[in-house]
């Protein structure tokens, strides 16, 4: 029985540039539809969709978006204004409502903002922790992060084409057997 075995090379691309020649150069392997993945931040997604339109953008959250933070304000605010009218009604009540929910507010931006939500994408994506743990720690100096699904046959030429340009940071790759 001959399971074939597959590559995933990945690195993070510092700019725009690097990504649009990355990707010239990746075309040349003819590639399956959806074996290259460009990691991006929200406001780079359309950008790195225009640039690459045959690879799946997925789009890195890196924090609340303007409608989030918009719907936060605006559920914080009818709490406090339910907790200011507690107070009026009993003092104390008001006073403590408006702490409690003042604190698990903050509480709760520290934890939404401590999440690293680029390691999780890429764990669900089966990658091995230590290459999501780099690719975390690098990905905030870059612009996107490309990773390539490559057969056996195509892999030292994938990789040399992620060896040509110098720029790219982290090159990292992996073995992917299918587990059976």
């Amino acid at each position: 029985m001959n399971i074939p075995r597959y590559y995933t090379l990945g690195a993070i691309v510092p700019d725009a540039r690097s990504l649009r020649d990355l990707g010239d150069r990746l075309g040349t392997l003819d590639l399956a539809p959806d074996s290259v993945i460009v990691m991006a931040r929200r406001r780079d997604e359309s950008l790195a969709q225009n640039i690459l339109p045959e690879a799946c953008v997925r789009r890195v959250e890196t924090g609340l978006s303007r409608r989030q933070w918009l719907e936060f304000s605006s559920t914080f605010f009818s709490a406090s204004t339910v907790s200011f009218l507690m107070g009026v009604v009993h003092w104390w009540t008001g006073l403590i409502v408006q702490a409690l929910l003042t604190v698990a507010s903050i509480i709760g931006l520290l934890v939404y903002y401590r999440r690293p939500r680029l390691q999780k994408q890429l764990l669900r994506l089966g990658l091995p922790e230590r290459l999501a743990d780099e690719w975390t720690n690098v990905f905030p100096s870059g612009f996107a992060l490309v990773l390539a699904t490559v057969p056996e046959q195509l892999s030292d030429e994938a990789q040399g084409m992620f060896l040509e340009d110098r720029e790219l940071q982290a090159l990292l790759a992996t073995d992917r057997r299918p587990v059976l």
